[in-house]
């Protein structure tokens, strides 16, 4: 009987041509706000940051992602420690340092990439602001991962505009506003990193993180995730029934609030799985986790 391992040395010696038998697994992705990691607060003690610390640690020991995106990172080098101890060898390739326009310090939340691939280039960018929206604020991490089987695949983690501020009409469309030109600005950056990478193979693309927003018709000015959806994406989500997506939590200070959808991953050139929410800890985070199972078309 010949060994599998023998037939690409058979294949040379009688000159033949035989296509591969295997291809590569499927990626595990994993998109997660932390909410105010290390610590779960604006301002935490540092029991807290160790306590949420080992529940993330926890948490990725049990998944084992391949990709972890995330969001509300407050401290890079926390964030660095936790992914590069986890099995699996993550290392993180990119965590954003957005700026308050009207300030100049940093944003204290932050948008984070990291992978057990290898980063042809990893960056961020904070979203520009405009006459309509002079303080846009936050932006995007983002990576050109190298694939297992070869060409890249493109990796956006973001977190969107919240709902703050949206209680009246006025506000409303102001938030709406300022998610839409987010969006604008990502697929904008998409058509340049098409040109920038036009001598390469690009594999697929993902968007992944925190929405804010839904396609439940619960926000009806919002059209982030329809943008995205015309802009060629995938919605993962677009075929779960709502109660199996929940990804956001009311906590002792939204219980005016219901669960709901949140997190996303928008996905080109994969092929169309759900996502699935993974439950975690509410002590660790008022936001599940979001999975989906990266497999090339």
């Amino acid at each position: 009987m010949i060994s599998p391992r023998t037939l690409p040395l058979l294949a040379a010696v009688l000159g033949l041509f035989i296509p591969a038998q295997v291809s590569a697994e499927p990626l595990k992705l994993l998109s997660w706000n932390i909410e105010w990691f290390p610590g779960g607060n604006p301002k935490p003690k540092e029991e807290e940051k160790t306590q949420q610390t080992k529940w993330v640690e926890e948490q990725l020991a049990a998944i084992q992602p391949d990709i972890f995106l995330a969001q509300e990172i407050t401290d890079e080098i926390a964030f660095e420690k936790v992914v590069s101890a986890m099995p699996g060898k993550l290392t993180m390739h990119v965590c954003s340092r957005f700026v308050n326009h009207e300030s100049n310090d940093l944003s204290p939340q932050q948008c984070a990439i990291a992978s057990n691939l290898k980063a042809d280039s990893a960056f961020f960018e904070n979203f520009k602001p405009n006459a309509k929206l002079p303080h846009l604020s936050r932006g995007f991490a983002f990576a050109a991962l190298e694939h297992p089987e070869g060409g890249l695949i493109m990796i956006y983690s973001v977190h969107l505009k919240s709902n703050r501020g949206s209680e009246t009409p006025e506000g409303e469309q102001s938030v709406a506003d300022t998610r839409a030109e987010s969006v604008r600005q990502i697929l904008s950056h998409k058509a340049e990193m098409e040109k920038r990478y036009a001598g390469r193979k690009i594999m697929g693309w993902l968007i992944g993180g925190d929405f804010n927003t839904n396609h439940d018709g619960q926000f009806t000015k919002c059209t982030a995730v329809a943008d995205l959806v015309k802009g060629g994406f995938s919605n993962t989500w677009d075929k779960t029934p709502k109660e199996e997506r929940h990804t956001w939590f009311p906590n002792e200070f939204t219980p005016q609030f219901k669960a709901t959808t949140f997190d996303y991953v928008m996905t080109i050139g994969f092929k169309e799985t759900q996502a699935k929410a993974v439950p975690v800890s509410r002590d660790a985070s008022d936001h599940d986790a979001l999975m989906l199972m990266l497999e090339l078309k």
